[in-house]
């Protein structure tokens, strides 16, 4: 295990949201002491609750074990120092905002040993600006951006600051594969990482389609399930696109047809702020599609697939091309 060779033992998990106890309930099931931190006790009360739950639903699923062992490997506190001080690694998972993340680093960075390394949760913003305020390492902190449900997609998105150091990306690296995990490392950064610029491009013509009057929301998601989605929890882009060639593969799907895709580039949306009509056909779309159905039903059903395709595709018998 990681937590062995590279001595780290104790996980501070700063920011006890939906975030940050996917995290938690990770490091926990896997060996790790975690301590969670927040402002307050009554948020911290809350996350350990959701905590357990996580850690239940993955050792009931055979994604893990001795979940009451994982349990007692959780403590929190309301003091960022005494997590901090104490801590091997910290992942922050806070608001996602710089003036609410740069003072936090500041004040880690201070706190910490100079070997503890920090990683970031957020989902769009660059390590560079969010580390400025670091006078004595900087070098050690790094994004780690996971995606939500954290504890049931295995995806990380590492992106590296200017400062951030090779040896901090190596480590990370190999603590998200111990999780089982899947990093992947950007070559430089830029905002939002990988996925989600690919996922906002979707959206964008997703409510684009729906404000023109195309189709309607339920159908532009049952469309993007039962099509596309169903490949895209096997294959990337640019393997779709491969196969999609046939025996030209890409190569020869670029060249040649590629030349009709490029014709419907010029009929799709290209607005950088998302019209209030849009906004609010989204908004009664949804409502139409769900009807009464509460948000505790809603999670409940996207988990139970998210468990059985967890266990499909990155369980221990699972293969890749």
């Amino acid at each position: 295990m990681i937590a062995l060779i590279e001595g780290i033992r104790r996980v501070a998990c700063v920011g006890s949201g939906l975030v940050g106890q996917g995290w938690a309930a990770l490091f926990a099931l896997h060996g790790y002491d975690v301590v969670m931190q927040d402002l307050t006790e009554e948020k911290l009360e809350e996350a350990k609750l959701r905590v357990s739950h996580h850690i239940d639903t993955l050792v009931d699923a055979g994604l893990g074990k001795d979940a009451e062992a994982a349990k007692r490997r959780l403590s929190t506190t309301t003091s960022l120092e005494s997590a901090v001080k104490g801590a091997d690694y910290v992942v922050e998972s806070v608001y996602e905002s710089l003036e609410v993340k740069r003072p936090v680093y500041a004040e880690m960075d201070r706190i910490a040993p100079a070997d503890v390394v920090f990683t970031s949760s957020t989902s769009g913003l660059m390590m560079t600006e969010i580390a400025r305020d670091m006078e004595r390492h900087p070098e050690r902190a790094v994004v780690a951006h996971p995606w939500n449900p954290v504890h049931l997609v295995p995806l990380v998105e590492l992106c590296p600051g200017e400062k951030t150091s090779g040896e901090t990306v190596d480590l990370v690296y190999r603590v998200m594969e111990d999780m089982g995990r899947v990093p992947v490392v950007l070559k430089k950064e830029v905002p939002g990482f990988i996925a989600n610029r690919v996922s906002v491009a979707l959206w964008r013509e997703a409510l684009d389609l729906v404000d023109q009057g195309v189709a309607s929301v339920e159908d532009v998601d049952k469309a993007i399930r039962a099509g596309p989605g169903i490949r895209w929890a096997i294959m990337g882009p640019y393997m779709v696109y491969h196969l999609g060639g046939g025996k030209g593969g890409i190569e020869y799907l670029m060249r040649h047809i590629g030349e009709s895709k490029s014709k419907w580039l010029k009929t799709m949306a290209t607005w950088t702020e998302t019209p209030e009509t849009a906004v609010q056909k989204a908004i009664d779309g949804v409502d139409e599609m769900l009807g009464d159905r509460s948000l505790e039903e809603l999670e409940a059903w996207r988990d139970r697939y998210l468990l059985a395709l967890n266990k499909l595709l990155w369980g221990e018998y699972s293969e890749t091309f």
